[in-house]
């Protein structure tokens, strides 16, 4: 047995040991936050939180900038409410109190339309509502808690949200997210109200997202997940939304924490620039230590990769109006192989690729007034990644060279203005203006012959505008409507797209809603600019006359509050997608859709169709416990140059998922807390296509059964995951263990099948085994 394995063993034996040690002080906590108006985000003063079930009963008011401190919370898990005059009740339940690091919260207010009535806390205000107030359905918020819990999510949102209804991803390599059987690549990520670039390491803007998340769970605050036909203020997306916020670091008093795992080593600190004022910071370094892991199982066959990232967000009142903040995320990632390698008798194969994303912005909140306030950033991003893969004949010397270097920049400005006219009528407007840079270059090189497909360089620029208006006609019935508008200066194209919303609450219990939308997205720069040679030396771009792809979203969905602490959800959607990116040649069937390069002439006549049906039953975290079932049933198929249609590449036809954890009080007095969590996923199977033979046969070369594009459907994807953590709170620091495990039951699931040219045989290539995750955290 290996030495690391022999040290891995040492420390699970400690782990579990830990869990019979205790500790018989009674352990306090300060809690900390701001409550503001959910519109605005103006400060509330005089508002009253209240420790629940607490005695003698602890509570605290809020004092002109919206601040509260509560001290001597006992630890543990703990509610909290919040109520101010004029406005509808918050609950903050099932707060995760350690002994180390205090608790911000951000507490946000809904003003009541009934003046006069009398407002009663209510446990149905639960957290998963989203943030974003504009939102009517296919939505729902995400925090810090759920990201470390859910098992195998290993701290990252992107693996956390694959338990969400309509959400799959059947590969365990990478972080894509198909959403309702749209390619990864129709999503919109943003950090702090910026677009960015898919914040993953080993991605490749636009076509590969990456493996590892550049974004630690150190650095997130309370976020939202689209789904669907998402509010006018999201552009360039048409299949979802990721949109995540950053915590601003503790103003009063520096706090540390340090993790050492099998995937990663973080370090993060935070802490006041001076006792007087409440400016900030948050700074956060990870680098991998994926060499550990290497050595317990292989996790890349030839290599080991790295990474490492920092992140940091320093946040800069000036003033009680205004407020600045400045964020960064980078991180550095390759994975080469250590040797070329011996792949037959007479081929030797030798792969590179590295890879950059980086991101940063300056954010600047300005209020005009308790109703008005005005948001602007500035802000810079961009991915750069290299990949070279050579393969040499030694009998002949018969080379063969593949390179995709791809540099992608943005510069953008945003402004947006909140106004609330009143309780009933609000109003957000804003404009974004990007300045898009590019420099691609995708080659061949075979011996003596080099083909050039794309190889250019330059700038383009995406303006993009919204308004959308919120109107609530009475405490139960809501409706939004709005615009967004497109323009693109590489294809000269302007999109309307009208949105629109409704949600009617019909009885305590039971919620309707709906919603439609007219949305669109742009292919990244270098699929725009592929080269088009006319047989006699000339070269050509006719893929910059491609409009933007459009996708009209409908959906309906009821909500029923059928657990006290927990809900059944049932929604049913159906998205048209027109001016799809499709191959020009109908002797070839290729799409956009399939969120893969495609190294030909393309006309934007294709469609395509999503329809589908979600079901989630949900118990959120109250006695210890929680669960989430749930299951999507839906069919992706697009039209090509043909005029027939195809199974889209992620049309897996269904999902089905069951995530649940139990905690346990542990130790004297219940300090400590041990957590157990399980996960159950089954997806239908990845799809692939038939390789023509007698082409093969004929020509020595592999061309796909163009008319059975994505015909085939592997073995269904199925895996179970369970995760363990002990948290030991001693006064002023904190101990957490974790052990994570994804694919429990060492299940062999399919990857893809590929044509192996030397046997003329169909070979098949499997996905990762059984993967354990050990981390020690420490909070101080």
């Amino acid at each position: 047995m290996k030495k690391s394995k022999i040290n891995a063993f040492l420390f699970l034996g400690l782990f579990f040991t830990s869990v019979l040690l205790g500790y018989g002080q009674d352990l306090k906590q300060t809690v900390k936050g701001k409550v503001t108006d959910i519109v605005t985000g103006s400060p509330l003063m005089g508002a009253t939180i209240i420790l629940i079930d607490s005695e003698p009963q602890l509570g605290v008011i809020t004092n002109a900038q919206g601040f509260f401190t509560m001290e001597n919370v006992p630890v543990g898990r703990q509610s909290f409410s919040c109520s101010y005059l004029g406005y509808e009740d918050a609950l903050v339940s099932q707060v995760l109190v350690g002994s180390a690091k205090e608790i911000n919260l951000s507490i946000r207010l809904t003003e009541s339309l009934n003046q006069l009535g009398e407002i009663v806390v209510s446990a149905r205000k639960d957290q998963i509502k989203p943030n974003n107030k504009l939102a009517t359905v296919s939505a729902r918020s995400f925090g810090v808690e759920e990201t470390k819990r859910f098992p195998a999510s290993i701290s990252d949102p992107a693996r956390m949200a694959l338990s969400f209804a309509g959400v799959t991803n059947s590969d365990d390599t990478t972080n894509e997210i198909v959403i309702r059987g749209n390619a990864p690549n129709q999503l919109l990520w943003k950090i702090e109200g910026v677009e960015v670039p898919e914040p993953n390491h080993f991605s490749e803007e636009g076509y590969s997202p990456g493996a590892i998340s550049l974004l630690s769970t150190n650095m997130l605050g309370n976020s939202d997940f689209f789904t669907g036909a998402f509010p006018a203020e999201y552009g360039n997306a048409t299949s979802g939304v990721f949109d995540i916020k950053l915590r601003n670091g503790n103003a009063e008093k520096a706090e540390y924490a340090f993790q050492f795992g099998v995937l990663g080593t973080d370090l993060a600190i935070e802490g006041p620039f001076s006792k007087n004022y409440k400016g900030s910071y948050l700074v956060n370094y990870r680098y991998s230590t994926l060499t550990i892991l290497n050595n317990i199982i292989e996790v890349s066959e030839g290599s080991v990769p790295t990474f490492q990232d920092l992140a940091l967000k320093l946040n800069l009142p000036i003033g009680e109006k205004t407020n600045l903040s400045f964020w960064g995320i980078g991180g550095f990632s390759e994975d080469n192989q250590d040797n070329a390698e011996q792949i037959s008798p007479v081929l030797v194969e030798d792969e590179f690729f590295e890879s950059k994303t980086y991101m940063g912005g300056l954010n600047l909140k300005h209020f005009f007034s308790t109703n008005t306030s005005l948001d602007g950033a500035l802000s810079f991003s961009g991915n750069q990644s290299d990949y070279v893969f050579s393969l040499d004949n030694t009998t002949n010397d018969d080379f063969l060279q593949e390179r995709d270097i791809l540099r992608n920049n943005a510069l953008r400005l945003s402004v947006n203005l909140n106004q609330k006219f009143n309780a009933r009528t609000t109003l957000k407007t804003g404009l974004v203006y990007s300045r898009l840079s590019y420099d691609v270059l995708t080659d061949e090189i075979l011996n003596d012959n080099a083909i050039t497909l794309v190889d250019s360089e330059g700038n383009g620029t995406f303006l993009q505008f919204f308004s959308q208006a919120k109107y609530r006609f009475t405490e139960k019935l809501s409706t939004t409507f709005g615009l967004h508008a497109s323009s693109f200066s590489v294809n000269n194209d302007f999109v309307l797209e009208p949105r629109g919303g409704i949600e009617y609450q019909i009885s305590p219990k039971h919620t309707l809603s709906a919603g439609i939308g007219l949305h669109s997205r742009r292919m990244p720069l270098n699929q725009y600019f592929i080269e088009i040679g006319d047989g006699q030396g000339n070269a050509s771009t006719p893929n910059t006359n491609l409009d933007l792809m459009r996708a009209m979203h409908y959906v309906l969905g009821y909500d029923w509050r059928i657990l006290k602490n927990g809900h059944l959800k049932l929604e049913v959607y159906y998205q048209d997608l027109n001016k799809v990116a499709v191959a020009a040649d109908s002797n070839f069937t290729d799409s956009f859709l399939n969120g893969q390069f495609i190294e030909r002439e393309l006309t934007d006549s294709g469609k395509a169709r999503n329809y589908g049906l979600e079901l989630t039953l949900e118990k959120f975290f109250s006695n210890q416990y929680y669960f989430l079932v749930t299951s999507s049933l839906f069919d992706s198929q697009y039209r090509a140059a043909d005029g027939n249609w195809y199974d889209s590449r992620y049309n897996a036809n269904y999902t089905f998922n069951v995530v649940g954890g139990k905690e346990f009080k542990a130790g004297k007095n219940g300090n400590n807390i041990f957590g157990v969590n399980a996960k159950v996923l089954w997806n239908g199977g990845k799809r692939g296509t038939p390789v023509d033979l007698d082409y093969f046969d004929d020509t020595g070369f592999v061309r796909l059964l163009q008319d059975q594009r994505n015909a085939l459907q592997f073995d269904d994807y199925w895996r179970i995951d369970a995760s363990f953590s002990y948290r030991i709170n001693r006064p002023k620091v904190a101990h957490i263990i974790s052990l994570d495990i994804q694919n429990v039951t060492n299940r062999l699931n399919v990857d893809e099948e590929f044509f192996n040219t030397q046997t003329r045989m169909i070979e098949t290539e499997y996905q990762l085994e059984l993967l354990p995750l050990l981390n020690y955290r420490i909070e101080f």
